[in-house]
């Protein structure tokens, strides 16, 4: 089989597929997230993908995870998409029959997903609300991508094979807990109860999941901060990198959406090759996953490094457990990832037998202070000391 591992430039956020493919021309196609839904992403799934994912994954709730997803799903030019399973841990109801909320109740909520900002795309007029920022709305506003959204939440410990007898592979998850998204759950109770002046309902009742995930929405508005503080230009010496490279972020400063994110491991072919998706999940949680696996250091053909390559993500620990010739960055914004700290990590992982280099790939640059420090002339001959070397090519294939 050919493996074809894909990141795009998606703003801020995360835009990835795995396309799989056997000798007689039949592929299998899985997505995961999407923050800017932009034309190069539409042109890959109109034009190489024929307008299919067998398996979309969302990894968490976070808007720059999941507003590329509801777009496409409400694009009129892909009416047509066909989708074989919808994967993603969103406030689903888990009893069939779940009582309505008063009318009192439900008059409140409607008034408060007014605040929601404008959104305004190139298929639609300038709207506001739920229809135009959660994706939960647009999951169950139609009936072929409802039927195809699983029900029940994924979480840590969980195999799924792709295609019959798992011709295309299995997907190994690795987060969440249910502590995790326990915890997440907590938090939007909390943002219910500010905004109603009351808590939830004890047990399911209609129409929660969307109605959850506009708490989340209000709440990353009100915790949005009102600027960004610009960091100056850093100096990257060696001693800066050694003294990074056994730092380890504080994962208690990790949101609970983050830490509730699905993350997973792709393996598969007759030499079980194997590529680890992070989302925005910290690296404690996979490490201790990863532990059923015998291999260590263990090996992935690709690694997308967790949360934007913020330096609370990915630990000394991880990557003691993880090896790749080829790390991931995507997303990020000025202050927000990659940090040099998560770098520093993945310059001082050792080469393994016949191992020549390490790539780093990075799907955009812009705005980010960081890359014209990693880019200048010093810092680059820096890194070919580290085996390192910078790659803004976002395509790696292989076979399995």
């Amino acid at each position: 089989m050919r493996v074809i591992f894909r990141t795009f430039e998606s703003g801020a956020g995360d835009c990835i597929f795995l396309v799989i493919k056997d000798a007689e021309g039949h592929s299998y196609h899985l997505m995961v997230d999407c923050n800017v839904l932009t034309d190069d992403i539409k042109a890959f799934i109109r034009e190489d993908l024929g307008k299919r994912i067998d398996t979309l994954i969302v990894t968490h709730i976070d808007s720059d995870h999941a507003n590329g997803i509801t777009k496409l799903l409400r694009n009129p030019e892909f009416a047509d998409l066909q989708i074989g399973q919808i994967l993603f841990n969103g406030f689903q109801p888990q009893t069939e029959q779940t009582p309505a909320l008063p009318q009192n109740i439900k008059e409140k909520l409607e008034a408060v997903a007014q605040l929601l900002p404008p959104t305004v795309d190139e298929a639609f007029q300038k709207t506001n609300g739920m229809d135009a920022a959660c994706l939960i709305t647009e999951l169950n506003k139609h009936p072929q991508w409802k039927a195809v959204w699983r029900k029940e939440p994924i979480m840590v410990g969980e195999f799924i094979s792709l295609g019959e007898g798992g011709k295309w592979g299995t997907l190994r998850f690795l987060s969440p807990t249910q502590n995790a998204l326990d915890s997440l759950l907590h938090e939007v109770k909390l943002e219910y109860a500010r905004r109603l002046s009351a808590a939830p309902p004890d047990g399911d009742f209609e129409d929660q999941d969307k109605y959850f995930e506009l708490m989340l929405r209000l709440a990353e508005l009100r915790e949005r901060p009102a600027c960004v503080r610009k960091t100056g230009a850093i100096a990257i010496t060696k001693d800066l990198l050694e003294r990074y490279a056994i730092t380890d972020g504080d994962e208690r400063s990790v949101t609970p959406a983050n830490k509730a994110s699905i993350a997973f491991c792709w393996e598969g072919g007759e030499e079980l090759k194997r590529v680890l998706i992070m989302g925005d999940a910290v690296s404690s949680q996979v490490v201790e996953a990863l532990k059923d696996i015998d291999d260590n250091p263990l090996w992935f053909e690709a690694v997308k490094v967790s949360h934007h390559g913020s330096k609370h993500n990915t630990s000394v620990d991880f990557c003691k457990r993880v090896n790749s010739s080829h790390f991931f960055l995507t997303g990020g914004k000025e202050g927000e990832g990659p940090h040099i700290e998560t770098i520093a990590k993945i310059a001082k992982l050792p080469l393994t037998d016949g191992q020549k280099r390490r790539e780093l790939h990075y799907n955009h640059d812009k705005g980010l202070s960081i890359w014209s420090d990693l880019t200048n002339d010093n810092t680059q001959q820096l890194m070919s000391d580290y085996h390192l070397f910078l790659n803004t090519t976002n395509i790696y294939e292989f076979e399995s």
